[in-house]
């Protein structure tokens, strides 16, 4: 109860501060003196404000931050091994023409581990490059080491998370450690990046169906939406890369719609992609699906638009001007995919995800310097 701390007793903040009434003397370092009991009754509401608002901010710092990352560590790590386990198990049935160094380099790029890979190894090889980005210690930004950081920001967000959800990371950080060896070699990438998908898809399982959908879901939600824009993206722009790498042969128009097919199945839309559009994979209807769709969950669009809803869902205290907000920021991004039409796009497609990407990466910079650092 307020009143049991008693009028001769500091205030405690949640991070367990002093917080010292101010009386007509100051700011006293020892016990706070007796206000006039005609403004008691507003100095115990004004304090009850702030401790409120001290935990509100607590929660969008470090608490928010945890569960932030946490969100986005999860899409990361599933894409990332998604990715990995389509382009080198496709590989084998891939049209002659498909150059296996062209792979590896394609694992590489979106994964964004190529310049760290080529300071440690000269050459690109199919059990280095595997190896590297699943378990490599030599590789901050393996998959291993992301699913290291789930569990840690569930370990600093325990007690807003939910008992079920906290097993579920826990059980998907130790199977995935039973798995290490001293090398992951390429044949095994099947197995581990399966391992890694069903997990994922069971934690986000807990996450929707064990917390309520208050602010803390919200910021997993959020972390894990605007992660799945960077992924898809950063896919798309891979592939565009690797397509132009292609050399010009009498091969072109196969390795190309290969190209696509694995572009969908490594976004898990090729199956939906087929029931909509009832036609090979071409460059104009994969980047129109996985950029405009709104009915699709993994498309930029329907990511975005769920971006949007949970920023403006979660109680952020703005106090800038509306052109510099969270909501503003996020609701024109999602608007622009709602109303752009490929055509508009395609033909500076690469100009396109680029611009996107960029906007995506400020938006959650400002999210980051205005409500989730902290000291």
């Amino acid at each position: 109860m307020r009143g049991s701390q008693g009028v001769n007793t500091p205030l405690r903040s949640p991070q367990g501060e002093n917080i010292y009434l101010k009386t007509e003397k100051g700011n006293h370092k020892g016990l706070p003196l007796l206000p006039p009991i005609t403004t008691y009754t507003n100095l115990l509401t004004q304090n009850s404000r702030l401790r409120t608002q001290n935990y509100k901010n607590i929660m969008l710092s470090r608490i928010g931050n945890s569960l932030f990352w946490m969100g986005r560590y999860i899409e990361r790590a599933e894409h990332i091994a998604r990715y990995t386990r389509v382009q080198y198990v496709s590989s084998v049935d891939a049209p002659l023409g498909q150059n296996r160094e062209l792979i590896l380099e394609s694992i590489l790029d979106m994964a964004g581990s190529k310049d760290a890979y080529l300071a440690l190894h000269e050459k690109l090889e199919d059990d280095k490059v595997i190896d590297f980005i699943s378990i490599s210690e030599d590789n901050a930004f393996s998959i291993i080491s992301y699913i290291g950081r789930i569990r840690e920001n569930a370990r600093g967000s325990r007690d807003n998370i939910s008992i079920e959800l906290w097993e579920a990371i826990n059980r998907f950080y130790h199977k995935v450690n039973e798995l290490m060896t001293s090398e992951m070699p390429s044949e095994e990438i099947e197995f581990f990046a399966r391992r890694i998908e069903e997990n994922s898809y069971i934690t986000k399982g807990y996450i929707e169906n064990t917390l309520l959908h208050n602010d803390v879901w919200m910021l997993i939600s959020l972390g894990m939406h605007l992660e799945r824009v960077i992924q898809v993206v950063r896919i798309l722009q891979t592939k565009l890369d690797d397509i132009e790498k292609l050399e010009m042969n009498t091969q072109e128009s196969a390795l190309e719609n290969y190209q696509w097919s694995t572009t969908l199945k490594s976004t898990e839309a090729f199956d939906m992609f087929m029931r909509c559009h009832k036609t090979s994979p071409t460059r104009s209807h994969v980047l129109d699906f996985l950029l405009f769709d709104t009915q699709f969950p993994k498309s930029v669009a329907y990511s975005m638009n769920r971006v949007r809803d949970c920023i403006e869902g979660i109680s952020f205290n703005q106090e800038e001007s509306r052109k510099e907000s969270l909501e503003f920021m996020a609701g024109k991004l999602a608007c622009r995919f709602q109303y752009l039409t490929i055509e508009e796009v395609e033909d500076r497609a690469p100009q396109f995800l680029k611009r996107t990407l960029d906007n995506v990466y400020e938006l959650a910079s400002q999210l980051d310097v205005k409500y989730l650092k902290y000291n």
